[in-house]
């Protein structure tokens, strides 16, 4: 049995094989410094294909020299491997406070430290399947000591600089939820990187308040209920910050519903649009609706919501849309609230909020599966319908915040 692994050699049987000048090229890199972890047998190693006279002796002297040296560990399990590496000195750029399904790229510009992170690898097919973290993560910085985090939201192109975080050495240290399959990039950078204002200002250590975060005011908590949070800064000082009462989440039980179901027209680049107009006062998949069962487009989703007389600019809420299929934009007072991230279908409405009555909107764009079925029998009529459409629950979830 013949299979490739990694590092660039081959397994006949148990028995690793190496090239004779690979072998020469890792004891020249040893001998540099190289940490180096040899996973096999390979004080044993054979050359590969048919080696020639003296080849194998000429190998094994080289391999016997490349762990003889400090820096060479050799192994037998692949388990084994980690705690090797760390006995050499290699540690790794990311780690976790617990474990974890997290995965990282990182790559190093003249700028700044770029992580690429997300939380698990086909979450749809992962058996068991990959379930939502929030922990804290740890990332090593290659720039200066005075780099500082930012959130790069691939969904709109903003980048953030970090509220809450803690420095150690090289080490900068933050929290990270994220939903299976969602993604975050984490840019270390000097101050003022992405042209933000906020790049110099002290940022928090630890806080009583659910988030820390720098808005267009500054430094800011956040939280979901009223009082009275103790917030550590980075330079020694401890901010006292007092948040008004929070109102009592908001579900809407009553929406106007606008659908546009797409067929197909009398020719192949030509599409008919048939306008729905619905009441629901229970969120459903549309395959659970009679009048839209097999249809597919857009819908749009209206409903108010009334803030009680104590509202007032420290406060805001989050939008959580709950189950939501595919894609979806959502607009408030008539004012769009901006890119949404699919797979976090919760959006941040607090500025476009107001005291009395306000106007949600949701406009969601389904795959056209459930209209093929039944228009294109021959070829999608083995599918079963699919759950498109808003089917929630909705939520307004108000929240208070105040500049430290």
């Amino acid at each position: 049995m013949r299979g490739r692994r990694p590092g660039g050699h081959f397994f006949y049987g148990s028995t690793p094989t190496l090239a004779l000048a690979d072998a020469r090229k890792l004891l020249g890199f040893a001998r540099a410094g190289l940490p180096v972890v040899l996973l096999g047998a390979f004080d044993q190693a054979l050359t590969p294909g048919v080696p020639a006279s003296g080849e194998t002796e000429r190998l094994r002297d080289v391999l016997t020299r490349l762990l003889a040296l400090p820096n060479v560990v050799r192994v037998t399990e692949k388990t084994a491997v980690g705690d090797a590496l760390a006995t050499l000195g290699v540690t790794p750029d990311v780690r976790h406070s617990v474990p974890s399904t997290l995965l990282n790229a990182h790559r190093v510009t003249a700028d700044a430290d770029y992580y690429y992170l997300v939380n698990g690898k086909h979450a749809e097919t992962v058996k068991p399947p990959v379930a939502a973290i929030d922990h804290d993560v740890t990332l090593r910085r290659t720039h200066g000591r005075d780099a500082v985090p930012y959130l790069l939201d691939p969904w709109t192109g903003k980048a953030v600089r970090v509220g809450r975080y803690t420095r150690d050495g090289q080490d900068v240290t933050l929290r990270v939820a994220l939903r299976p399959g969602q993604t975050l990039v984490v840019a270390l950078g000097r101050p003022g990187l992405f042209g933000d204002r906020h790049g110099n200002r002290p940022h928090a250590l630890s806080s009583e308040a659910d988030e820390v975060l720098f808005t267009a005011r500054g430094l800011t908590v956040r939280a979901g209920a009223g009082g009275t949070y103790r917030t550590r800064l980075s330079r020694g000082r401890t901010a006292t910050t007092t948040l008004p009462a929070v109102p009592a989440p908001i579900e809407p039980d009553r929406w106007q519903v606008e659908v546009e179901d797409w067929r197909p027209g009398d020719g192949p680049t030509r599409t008919e649009r048939v306008r729905r107009a619905l009441t629901l006062d229970t969120l459903l998949p549309w395959s659970s609706i009679p009048e839209l069962a097999d249809s597919a487009g857009i819908g749009r989703y209206r409903t108010t919501v009334t803030l009680p007389g104590t509202w007032t600019s420290s406060h805001g809420a989050l939008l959580e849309l709950g189950q939501v299929s595919d894609t979806f934009r959502v607009s408030v007072n008539g004012s769009e609230a901006g890119p949404c991230d699919r797979l976090n279908a919760v959006v941040d409405v607090g500025p476009l909020l107001r005291r009395g009555t306000n106007t949600i909107e949701i406009e969601v764009a389904t795959p056209l599966v459930n209209r093929l079925r039944v228009s294109r029998p021959e070829v999608f009529g083995g599918l079963g319908r699919q759950e498109y459409g808003l089917a929630g629950p909705v939520r307004l979830v108000p929240y208070a915040q105040k500049t430290v």
